[in-house]
């Protein structure tokens, strides 16, 4: 292994322990509101799911490669184009 392919492994694994962090902070912020009666329990729940789902999303697009990367940036282009007409 190479240096170039060391220094994206951890730029992906600090990606994805950042990502980490902020949906940590995202649910405390949650379960805060929960506890303060700011929202029911059904609410928080949803909530911490769609966190959950986000990060999900986080961690598969930063183990991408580049090529896939830019496939996929590809298809929103033309997903996009596809809705203005």
């Amino acid at each position: 292994m190479d240096l170039a392919e060391k220094l994206s492994e951890l730029a992906q694994a600090l990606s994805q322990a950042s990502a980490a962090v902020g949906v940590l902070e995202a649910i405390e912020e949650v379960l805060d509101e929960y506890k303060d009666g700011e929202l029911t329990l059904k609410e928080a729940m949803e909530e911490i799911q769609g966190l959950v789902e986000e990060f999900q999303a986080v961690r598969a697009l930063s183990e991408m490669s580049p090529e896939e990367l830019m496939a996929l940036a590809g298809e929103e282009e033309e997903d996009e184009g596809g809705l203005r007409s």
